[in-house]
Order: structure tokens, then C-alpha cells, then sequence
């Protein structure tokens, strides 16, 4: 397959769960709140939301992985490890 390439899947795997956390926060209205001290009270927030944006990088490799994309996936793969981490750090 033409676009089975390590780089995309790194990129799709470093976009996707950035905008489902962007998408997340305009659903619950965290637009709004952007205060000098909304981090430290959102800090656990943050992070239980970034966790659960890796659930949308782990469905995508699942579907590559049946669609027999092999390297593509790798990159969704490698790319959730920074969003893993800092929800770590977070919580």
C-alpha cells in the first residue's frame, strides 16, 4: 500500500488524540475557563482526558493492524507514548 509509511502514522497518531482533546474540551465548555491558575486546577482533568485520547489512537491501530498496515500502525503506536507520559505526569 502506497501510503504505509512509519512518518504518517506517526503524524495521524500525534493529530488524533490532540483534537479529540480539543474536541472533548468544546463539548464540556473548557473554552471558557482559561484562567491564570485553570491549569492547576484542571491538572487532573488533563490528564484522565489524555488518557482516554489514546483510546482513539489505540482503535485506529486496531483497524490498521486488520487492514494488514504494518508500518503505519507502528507509527500510531510509538506516537501514543508522548500522550501516555504526560498523563502520567499529570496524574
Amino acid at each position: 500500500m502506497k501510503l504505509d509509511k512509519f512518518w504518517i502514522g506517526l503524524l495521524l497518531g500525534l493529530l488524533l488524540p490532540a483534537l479529540f482533546c480539543l474536541a472533548y474540551a468544546h463539548t464540556i465548555g473548557l473554552q471558557h475557563l482559561w484562567q491564570e491558575d485553570m491549569f492547576e486546577m484542571l491538572r487532573p482533568v488533563l490528564g484522565r482526558m489524555l488518557l482516554l485520547s489514546t483510546f482513539a489512537n489505540m482503535a485506529v491501530m486496531f483497524l490498521l493492524y486488520e487492514l494488514n498496515v504494518w508500518r503505519l500502525a507502528k507509527g500510531v503506536m510509538v506516537a501514543i507514548i508522548p500522550y501516555m507520559a504526560t498523563a502520567i505526569i499529570l496524574l
